[in-house]
């Protein structure tokens, strides 16, 4: 399909659109120009106020026609004009163009000199990535769009979309680990040799054998996951700082930060063990979950299990939580440091539901709606005041 126009102006039409600015005769063009069903693709995403903003940040340098001009130009050069699809081309231009030219100009329409937040401001999620440290002590970069197929004593070991998956192609009797170690900010899911999925959170080290073999399965978890754990006449083990979490196959999630003074285990389904330090076992039904503090102390207590295990899922539940409690969860997933210039913040209680993967003023606007507080974002720097 030729290009009857050039892109860029299809994009102002798109603006004014999106803006509701559009003239009389504009309305039959746009209706004309959205009968393709790719530059539909391309005008929903630009509906999605979440969306344009991750690109703003992305692209707010980028000048628009500059990037069209380069782009008709290399084209031209290589001769391949007649095999660029027209829907490929409006989205690689649109997506910057348009995005920016969109944000910029919006708060030209409603009056408002402050407009929308600049890129500075705005924090993303996090995302996929992790390093896998082999037996060797040679380290792989996992990232969400990376894909490979490594070979490690006797397993094949293969990472797409920040999945890893382990597959065992010769038995072994030797014990050989891999670690898993997930910064801030980021997020990765991996598949055992046995078929165990385990989702692991940011800031989380997880060391586990290639294969399993023994009596026994046994991981070791610093910091936060969640697992889905394959029956087997082997009972699985996890070792934590703050005990021994003992299953044969159920689900259940585990939050063992260093840092923190307890560590949780909450149970989904099944059923689990705790031990810590040197006492007795303490034995989990679903909805209930087991407190353990480094002294080896433990309790027993019934919850709602979304607060705790929310987060695989995509979402993060608050049922009257503190705000500092809330931050320190935040912190890690959206890589940032958060300041209290005001002490008496720390305890406030918030109840709500935040989407994981919300780019992080989407909450911080929520909770200053309520009057309680103000905030500011300095690079990835957040000051609470009020």
């Amino acid at each position: 399909m030729m290009m009857k126009k050039n892109i860029y102006d299809d994009a102002s039409l798109i603006r004014k659109s999106l803006l509701e600015d559009l003239e009389e005769g504009e309305q039959k063009e746009l209706g004309q120009l959205l009968d393709n069903p790719e530059i539909q693709e391309v005008y929903g995403q630009l509906s999605d106020p979440v969306y344009l903003k991750k690109q703003f940040i992305e692209y707010e340098n980028y000048s628009g026609k500059k990037g069209y001009t380069v782009f008709k130009e290399k084209i031209n050069r290589a001769r391949r004009v007649r095999m660029i699809r027209w829907g490929a081309a409006v989205a690689a231009v649109w997506v910057i163009a348009l995005g920016i030219m969109l944000w910029m100009t919006s708060g030209e329409k409603n009056g408002d000199e402050k407009g929308l937040p600049v890129a500075s401001n705005i924090i993303p999620a996090g995302e996929k990535r992790a390093r896998l440290t082999l037996a060797d002590g040679s380290t792989v970069m996992i990232a969400e769009t990376s894909t490979r197929v490594l070979k490690e004593k006797g397993a094949r070991i293969e990472y797409k979309n920040g999945e890893i998956f382990y597959n065992t192609e010769i038995k072994t009797t030797e014990i050989v680990y891999n670690e898993l170690e997930v910064p801030r900010g980021g997020e990765c899911i991996i598949t055992l040799d046995d078929g165990t999925k385990v989702w692991v959170n940011a800031e989380t080290k997880l060391k586990y054998p290639v294969s399993f073999a023994g009596e026994q399965r046994e991981v070791i978890l610093e910091g936060e996951a969640f697992f889905e754990v394959v029956k087997d006449k082997k009972p699985f083990i996890v070792k934590t700082s703050f005990g021994d979490v003992r299953v044969l196959g159920t689900a259940f999630g585990i939050n063992a930060y260093v840092d923190q003074p307890e560590g949780y285990t909450t149970l989904v389904r099944g059923k689990v063990s705790v031990t810590a330090g040197a006492g007795e076992p303490l034995v989990i039904q679903p909805g209930e979950q087991v407190v353990s503090s480094k002294d080896g102390k433990t309790r027993k207590q019934e919850v709602n299990v979304d607060e705790f295990v929310g987060w695989k899922d995509g979402i993060y539940v608050f049922r009257d939580k503190k705000l500092v409690d809330i931050m320190n969860t935040l912190e890690r997933w959206y890589n940032i440091s958060v300041l209290f210039e005001d002490e008496s913040l720390k305890s406030l209680l918030f109840t709500g539901n935040l989407k994981r993967y919300d780019d992080i003023n989407v909450f911080f606007d929520a909770l200053s709606r309520t009057g309680d507080l103000k905030y500011r974002v300095e690079r990835n720097h957040v000051i609470l005041y009020k």
